[in-house]
């Protein structure tokens, strides 16, 4: 049966490969955003179990995006002094708070390691963002010439890397956290400052600062769990010209901007594939009369009803599996095109939704559109069960 139902699929190329496409381009949307929806999420997570600061403080006046500085440790050469931390820490509602020290983006020797690859220093003393990798390697603090790789910073050596003229020993490699975080590098306190103090680039900007052995670039903030952020944001204001980030109102802001793109996806992705569905059902049920002296030759050379319900789900079912075969590449491509849009215009963090979820996405969407693809059909294919074969072969026609 099968060479007749690609025959018969061949002799309308037309009408088929517009259905095929139908159902193609709902899986593909439909695709699309559960990718995007997934690696969000995943993402979030992860970057709030590794970071689990609830407010970050940087210098007033910050013109960056706030995501900037909660996702990508964005490094904007302002500062403050470093007695801040202290003045923080002691405001009510504050748990626990750490200070960092940004330089600016690294070039390693000979290899570029591109752009976005950032140099943080860290204060073991009150961390618990990088002392968890340390713990790892029984290490309390890093030395001046070891550093911790973000786990987007390429190398080419096993166990060093050279940065502005200088070897480090790679003591450990983050892990994943989805975030632009993953492409910076964690060196001690007084290294970052000796390399902001010695980069030419950034000369100016201690004649205006000051001393970097005095100043910090951002305090992160952990709170008590029923503290009130809104009070604890008025008395941070209060203590100087500081911008304080609440993590939870940035995470939402980036959550309801991607629940709004997730639902216009995967609402044009459901009215594109119920459409296909629909046109599915309607193109059948006509094909019915359209074909019924193709139907009443069949039935005169011994075909029964049966057989000819079973072509008719048999050209559905083809023409379905041929437009999700279509569809979940093409879904691929939208995902990562989107993405990559996406990306230029807002800072995020996303972590890479795995093969194994993407195989059972695409065998779930392949079987849900081959389900209701199949009852889209099975409507007119009932009807050739009641059709008589002598009423056909004698009238060429049925009811």
């Amino acid at each position: 049966m099968w060479p007749l139902i690609f025959k018969n699929l061949l002799h309308r190329k037309l009408q088929n490969v517009s259905l095929a496409l139908s159902v193609a381009a709902g899986v593909a949307i439909l695709f699309c955003a559960l990718n995007i929806t997934k690696g969000v999420d995943d993402g979030l997570r992860l970057l709030t179990e590794r970071m689990g600061a609830d407010i970050i403080v940087v210098p007033g006046g910050v013109e960056t995006e706030h995501s900037m500085y909660l996702f990508s440790g964005a490094t904007v050469n302002r500062y403050m002094p470093a007695d801040t931390v202290a003045n923080l820490a002691r405001i009510p509602g504050v748990v626990r708070a750490s200070q960092q020290f940004f330089t600016h983006t690294l070039a390693a020797d000979c290899h570029d390691i591109g752009n976005e690859n950032r140099m943080l220093g860290y204060d073991p003393a009150s961390d618990w963002i990088v002392g968890p990798w340390l713990k790892k390697i029984n290490k309390v603090a890093l030395a001046d010439d070891e550093v911790i790789l973000g786990a987007g910073v390429p190398t080419w050596t096993q166990d060093k890397i050279s940065v502005l003229g200088k070897w480090y020993k790679i003591v450990a490699v983050a892990e994943k956290t989805g975030a632009s975080l993953d492409k910076s590098l964690f060196v001690s306190m007084n290294e970052a400052r000796r390399v902001a103090r010695e980069s030419p680039m950034l000369a100016p900007v201690w004649q205006k600062e000051g001393d970097p052995a005095g100043l910090i670039s951002t305090v992160l903030l952990k709170t008590a769990p029923k503290a009130d952020i809104n009070l604890i944001v008025e008395r941070i204001q209060n203590e100087g010209y500081f911008k304080p980030i609440v993590a939870a109102q940035v995470k939402e802001q980036i959550i309801n901007q991607f629940t709004v793109l997730v639902l216009l996806l995967a609402g044009t992705g459901a009215i594109a594939a119920l459409c296909a569905i629909f046109h599915l059902f309607a193109r059948f049920y006509s094909m019915i009369i359209e074909r019924q002296a193709e139907w009443g030759l069949y039935m005169a050379l011994g075909a029964s009803a049966g057989d000819l319900s079973r072509l008719v789900l048999g050209e559905a079912a083809t023409i379905t599996a041929c437009g999700a075969l279509l569809g979940l590449p093409l879904g691929g491509i939208l995902y990562l095109g989107g993405l990559a849009v996406l990306e230029s215009y807002q800072h995020f963090p996303f972590a890479q939704p795995s093969l194994a979820f993407m195989a059972i996405a695409a065998a779930e969407f392949t079987l849900g559109v081959f389900v209701f693809s199949m009852l889209s059909a099975w409507l007119p294919a009932l009807r050739l069960n009641h059709v008589e074969p002598g009423v056909v072969m004698t009238r060429g026609e049925f009811d």
